[in-house]
């Protein structure tokens, strides 16, 4: 593809502080907004559906996994329903966490879904948002998209040059099993792993984080985010989002960008995508109604699979 027909992404840095490259200094913070596949909220009709599912359950272990009713959404499916059996029902958090993405969707513009539906309609099963497996609605699925996102990388003492540059404080990867009857599914140890491997090395507390861009790949995923990550105990995951801790507001923004909810999810640049989102946050250059105040520690949590593999980054920007 020739220069001159390419979108630019926004720069992001990694490792070590990331620079812009050239035509991203000359045309600033740009990015391709994923473009939907039809219908393609993970779990609903995509233009080809058996294909897309058939490919999302490879993050599984097929031999226990293969035939779910569902595909991928399906395995998250029977995660909810296990947490609804051993906490209660909580579909009251699942809608509000929904809603509270989508919300924060509408000020971004790279997102792929801008719309507010609001709390009753995530909480309500209905002809546009019915259930796709086990207690989880449409509007507990991510988006399957299209997109793409970059990462330029630059060395320290260049980087402090630049005017938009953001290091990596500290990064943590954790391996868990790939199959669920190794593990207890609702614990997602794997994320809590390194998301204490990350917070140790970077010398921080969460709660010295300004915000934090996690995998929302389904709701309830970013409800027990909430307890492996040290927010809140185990099994009151809840309490974060029912008492506002979570909104660009609260005490500790969660998905200040729309998460993969409303942004979308094109599976393999979503990781990078959540370095992006976070990135322009700290540089200051998040859009209008986007932008948190003052952001100076950004946490990531990216995972594959259902917590198999979980890595956190912790980013700031360049002194």
């Amino acid at each position: 593809m020739q220069a001159s027909r390419r979108r630019i992404l926004p720069p992001l840095w990694c490792c070590r502080p990331i620079l812009p490259s050239a035509s991203s200094r000359r045309r600033g913070w740009k990015t391709p907004a994923p473009r939907a596949r039809r219908r393609c909220i993970r779990g609903s009709a995509p233009s080809q559906p058996a294909e897309i599912g058939k490919n999302l359950l490879k993050a599984s272990y097929l031999p226990e996994d293969g035939e779910t009713v569902g595909g991928f959404a399906g395995v998250f499916g029977k995660i909810a329903q296990s947490y609804f059996q051993k906490y209660g029902d909580q579909s009251d958090a699942l809608a509000m966490i929904a809603a509270k993405n989508h919300r924060n969707g509408v000020a971004n513009p790279y997102a792929q879904m801008r719309k507010d539906f609001g709390f009753e309609f995530c909480r309500a099963e209905s002809e546009k948002n019915p259930y796709v497996a086990g207690p989880l609605k449409r509007t507990d699925c991510s988006l399957v998209s299209d997109g793409a996102a970059a990462l330029v990388l630059a060395d320290s003492d260049t980087a402090k040059t630049m005017g938009k540059a953001i290091n990596f404080r500290a990064t943590a990867h954790a391996q868990d099993f790939l199959p669920m009857s190794k593990r207890d599914i609702l614990q997602f140890e794997g994320c809590t792993v390194a998301w204490q491997r990350a917070l140790e090395k970077a010398g921080v507390k969460l709660s010295d984080l300004s915000f934090v861009e996690t995998h929302d790949c389904f709701t309830v995923a970013e409800l027990i985010e909430y307890e492996a990550m040290g927010l809140v105990p185990k099994g009151q995951g809840a309490r974060a989002i029912k008492e506002g801790w979570t909104q660009k507001d609260g005490k500790l923004p969660v998905n200040p960008s729309g998460g993969l909810k409303a942004k979308g999810h094109p599976i393999g640049a979503t990781g990078v995508s959540m370095h992006v989102m976070t990135a322009m946050q700290l540089a200051g250059q998040a859009p209008e109604g986007m932008q948190l105040r003052g952001p100076q520690l950004g946490g990531i949590f990216n995972m594959g699979g259902a917590a198999v593999a979980n890595y956190v980054s912790i980013l700031e920007p360049t002194k």
